[in-house]
């Protein structure tokens, strides 16, 4: 059955309430993401509505098919090269998989299939990375209806089976047993539903045994909360998310295995963390885009705000935050994947992170974790010019990536941001180390570099968060 990107019965339960604290409701046995087979990309997405409950009955007909889109791998050999692109970008509804737009460097792009004859009449020198993007997004799904089906599913039962053995003994009530269910090691062996990623933090949450505590930084667009967990004793505040671009799933799966290691570890090292450190962690930053993104547009990058006057949704909330908004490398066209939108911090998902920000006394790291390009970068975004700490910053950054390819091989490249991806402007990390004052502000690009780009395989989940596990610790035990 082609229903959308997760079966229905996951979807409703998206209109539960979805605050880490309140009670779970039972787990879900299966979510299968099935094949896509939808509606030409290029036909509007203002179709989606506001309220949460329109995600419950979504449509096969307003689902987005990305059928024989290509994706392709620039190699940019001139200025002309750079002009060309950046003429053609809105004409041809181009996408930007990856950034970097300088001379002697490569850039990804999604083409769709009804501009493939009009980019190859633009004489770029490219190489086809993907030919039909429909394909690995079905890949994707038929491969994790599988994990959901015979891994999760079967982890699943067993607690549940375990529980319903010993019912009345020592195991404990519904409330342990789901508690039990969301700290299995099968929960990073493949991709999942909205609602359970809010089950699994409540779980968390209730499984600390008063460690942690649930919060919201505020409410989406949509109103869905942007949950997250806050745990630690010192009086040095981290804070990081994930999903701030909604399509970038495996940040989600990677923030949440942090929260795992430092709820779980038995590492006095990490008890030390929990000592020095306290951590607000939020997984899912961009509620209503990750529900887009598996519900009508697995390509999904900005929020679910409408745009007036516009037939294109969302903007990129990590170009909407009031930090030298508009200076450079962002859009004022709602159909660019990177607008601004009409003002600085229109979003209220972005508004509600800085205030949240501005509220804890010391920062002393803010993380921004984003997929894909295998990147640690530092401020600034904006500008050339490097900030006064950025040698600390970046010495710490190097650290980071030294440690993370240690675990698995990983390679990744470090520095600021304009420098080392491109220029951008109205961004989380320069508003966190210009405004909210955090003496460490890092956006992180987790893997891969474009083979496989935001479709990461499952396969690769935990590897991510071992390694990146490694990466935090290094900027743990040196941050001043």
């Amino acid at each position: 059955m082609k229903i959308s990107l997760f079966t229905l019965s996951a979807v409703v339960a998206m209109t539960i309430a979805f605050t880490p604290t309140s009670s779970l409701a039972a787990p879900s046995s299966t979510i299968p993401i099935p094949p896509i087979n939808r509606r030409p990309h290029g036909t509007t997405d203002s179709s989606i509505s506001a309220s949460a409950a329109t995600f419950s009955t979504t449509a096969a007909s307003d689902v987005v098919s990305f059928k024989n889109d290509r994706v392709v791998r620039i190699n940019v050999q001139s200025q002309s090269d750079l002009k060309t692109l950046t003429d053609q970008e809105l004409p041809l509804s181009l996408d930007y998989f990856t950034h970097t737009k300088g001379i002697g460097g490569t850039v990804d792009i999604r083409v769709p299939a009804r501009s493939f004859k009009s980019f190859q009449a633009l004489n770029l020198n490219y190489t086809t990375v993907v030919k039909d993007l429909q394909g690995v997004i079905d890949e994707e799904a038929q491969k994790n209806e599988m994990y959901l089906q015979n891994v999760w599913e079967m982890s699943v039962q067993q607690v549940q089976n375990s529980f319903r053995t010993n019912r009345g003994g020592s195991r404990g009530g519904k409330e342990d047993e789901e508690r039990e269910i969301y700290a299995a090691d099968a929960w990073f062996q493949g991709y999942h539903s909205y609602a359970d990623h809010t089950k699994w933090l409540s779980a968390q949450v209730k499984g600390s045994k008063g460690r942690a505590k649930g919060f919201s930084a505020g409410n989406s667009f949509q109103g869905r909360p942007q949950a997250g967990i806050r745990f630690g004793t010192g009086k040095k505040h981290i804070v990081f998310h994930g999903t701030q671009h909604a399509r970038e799933w495996v940040t989600t799966m990677t923030v949440e295995y942090m929260i795992s290691q430092l709820l779980n570890s038995k590492d006095k090292k990490v008890a030390g963390y929990l000592k020095k450190y306290t951590f607000h962690i939020i997984p899912i930053m961009n509620p209503d885009g990750f529900v887009v993104s598996q519900t009508s547009n697995r390509m999904h990058r900005k929020n679910a705000q409408p745009n007036p006057g516009s037939r294109c949704l969302g903007t990129d909330i990590n170009r909407n935050w009031d930090s030298h908004f508009g200076q450079g490398g962002s859009s004022k066209d709602p159909c660019a994947e990177d607008y601004m939108g009409p003002r600085a911090f229109s979003t209220p998902e972005a508004t509600n992170i800085a205030r949240y920000l501005r509220s804890l006394p010391n920062v002393a790291a803010y993380l921004d974790i984003h997929s894909f390009s295998q990147l640690w970068m530092v401020p600034f975004g904006y500008s050339s010019t490097r900030p006064g700490t950025y040698a600390y910053m970046d010495g710490l950054a190097a650290k980071a990536v030294n440690a993370l390819e240690k675990v698995h091989g990983t390679k990744y490249r470090h520095g600021d941001i304009f420098h080392t991806i491109y220029q951008s402007s109205g961004t989380s990390v320069d508003y966190a180390y210009e405004v909210a004052k955090a003496g460490v502000a890092m956006a992180v690009e987790l893997r891969d570099t474009g083979r496989n780009g935001f479709m990461l395989p499952a396969d690769q989940i935990l590897p991510t968060g071992e390694e990146t596990w490694a990466a935090l610790g290094a900027i743990l035990d040196n941050i001043k």
